[in-house]
């Protein structure tokens, strides 16, 4: 990096780099003596100059690196040291600090009295600076802000809401009804969330403070920690939203809200439980999309496509579908009864609780504190007259007889089951007690599946992999042979090298030979065996497709899937 960052003389710089003409340079100079702004900003206004082109360039020319910030993994206290007048002015925000150095983002070059102004400001720590784009210094300056005066503010309000928590619960409800600045903290994490395309917000108490959690893309990100004296505002703002009881604080809580972001209405599904430092909060970020699905967006490919649509049509019968929570098994399931439904159909849903709400199916919310269960909601849903029933969760033997009894009596069940593959689903049936000639007599088909993180197809690069790469996934051949991908990190995946995901199914259609394993009680390895003989791919091989083809990455199939 050049000692003084402001010596440096953009004009030379743009003409040796061919980035902008004479011409161009003379009229951004005219405009520059008229009104004094920057220089590289008026070429990038007047679009004589590519804004990222130029900084990319400039980054590598002065050996500082050009990065992407996000407002909510900035530290609350650097505040104390940055006024926000001051960072507009230069447009530039401290990122990062700790005793001895401070990171700075700039989105120009400075002057020479803009260098000894930051100099000043932090002495007597050591100032690294780093390239960002406009843009991304105004958002972040304006989210940042705005983040920090909502703590600043609601921090002076909590003393009243403590005051009052210790009296009457009704009036916390209204006050957290109005305009406070607990509101807009609250609403900015959720909208920031959002766009982030967060699938959850952690809200987790800790012993000073508390820490808000991002899970994207299936990994959770620490995005921010706030004083632990906004926890209880924090916590009765979320339960006023959702309807719950603000004075409950020893049970768990479950309810609902909905937020309007930008041109769509997003629901978010709470849920609160008790912890040893307090209420832990699950904001659940919805995604109404997930409703319009089809198979065909599921991401199968053409002999999975086959199986599936060949498990899927009968008219009687049960389908399972595994994996972890957060697998997309949800997904899986609304796009499949999207496939089946029709005027003709009577499709009914059993949840716990119903996470996206659809018109087309007759949805049922499970109860568990009237005693409301999936067994019972099995038992008077056959009163119903359906054809296709959707069981949230096959979790016991009752479950389990009812979701058979369903099937023998000539209707179509989905359901799913929490085991590590497809044909592991038949040993959790048999742990319930389900005899082997009822398994075999209505189990249609087994789908595992699990969720790996897609290159980012912005910053995605490609490479020979090691011999040791290939062994990793069990794949033959020689190296050279191969082209795998992955992200360098870039603006547009928040530098994680990732973005969005993609499913790994494993598919099982109930053939003869496994109906008759099944009925004979051969253990599940036996049946593993012809099943990989028969050419079904287990989830692992389903990964290794998928790096082949340059989706996602040896990290991210051993991550998700087993031997």
């Amino acid at each position: 990096m050049l000692p003084i960052l402001a010596k440096f003389k953009v004009e030379s710089f743009l003409i040796k780099q061919n980035l902008i003409t004479k011409k161009q340079l003379v009229i951004a100079l005219d405009e520059h003596e008229k009104t004094g702004d920057d220089l590289s900003l008026i070429l990038i206004r007047r679009r004589f100059l590519k804004e990222e082109i130029f900084k990319e360039m400039l980054s590598k020319n002065m050996d500082i690196p050009y990065i992407k910030i996000d407002p909510l993994e900035l530290s609350s206290d650097i505040t104390e040291y940055l006024p926000e007048s001051f960072a507009r002015n230069i447009k530039m925000i401290a990122f990062r600090m700790d005793k001895e150095k401070v990171f700075i983002a700039l989105s120009r070059l400075l002057t020479d009295n803009e260098y000894e102004d930051i100099l000043k400001l932090y002495h007597p720590k050591k100032i690294i600076f780093h390239f960002s784009s406009n843009n991304d210094i105004n958002n972040t300056i304006n989210e940042y802000y705005g983040l920090s005066k909502s703590i600043e503010r609601a921090l002076k309000d909590v003393g009243n809401l403590d005051a009052i928590s210790k009296g009457n619960a009704a009036n916390i409800t209204s006050i957290l009804e109005k305009e406070l600045p607990i509101i807009n903290l609250i609403d900015l994490i959720i909208h920031k969330a959002i766009s982030q395309r967060a699938s959850d917000i952690h809200i987790e108490p800790k012993r000073k403070e508390i820490h808000i959690r991002l899970r994207i893309d299936g990994v959770l990100h620490t995005v921010r920690k706030l004083p632990r004296e906004l926890f209880f505002a924090v916590v009765a703002r979320i339960k006023v939203m959702a309807g719950l009881d603000i004075s409950e604080k020893r049970r768990p809580q479950d309810g609902r809200i909905r937020v309007e972001h930008e041109d769509h209405a997003v629901e978010i599904r709470v849920a609160i439980v008790p912890t040893l430092f307090g209420e832990k909060v699950v904001l659940r970020l919805l995604d109404p999309e997930n409703l319009n699905k089809s198979i065909t967006d599921l991401g199968l490919n053409k002999k999975e496509d086959k199986w599936y649509k060949q498990i899927i049509n009968h008219t009687h019968g049960i389908i399972l579908i595994t994996g972890p929570t957060g697998s997309g098994k949800t997904t899986t399931l609304y796009a499949t009864l999207n496939h089946v439904k029709s005027p003709t159909v009577n499709i009914i849903t059993i949840e716990d609780p119903v996470e996206l709400i659809n018109e087309d199916f007759n949805q049922i919310n499970i109860n568990h504190v009237i005693g409301f269960d999936f067994s019972q909601a099995l038992r008077e849903v056959l009163r119903q007259d359906p054809d296709i029933i959707m069981v949230g969760e096959i979790r016991d033997r009752e479950t389990a007889e009812n979701a058979i009894r369903s099937a023998l009596t000539g209707h179509l069940v989905f359901s799913t089951l929490h085991t590590n593959d497809a044909i592991s689903s038949i040993d959790r049936m048999r742990d319930m007690g389900i005899p082997n000639y009822l398994i075999s007599s209505t189990l249609l088909g087994v789908i595992a599946q699990r969720l790996v993180r897609k290159v980012c197809p912005y910053c995605k690069t490609y490479y020979t992999p090691k011999e040791h790469e290939l062994k990793l996934l069990d794949i033959e051949g020689n190296p050279k042979d191969f082209i795998f991908t992955k992200g360098k990190g870039c603006k547009m995946c928040n530098n994680t090298g990732y973005l969005d995901r993609e499913a790994l199914f494993e598919i099982i259609p109930m053939d003869d030979n496994i109906i008759r394993m099944i009925e004979e009680g051969k253990p599940t390895l036996e049946m593993k065996e012809y099943i990989s003989k028969k050419g079904y791919s287990l989830l692992r091989q389903a990964g290794v497709k998928k790096v082949v083809k340059g989706i996602t990455t040896i990290s991210e199939v051993l991550r998700v899937t087993s031997l």
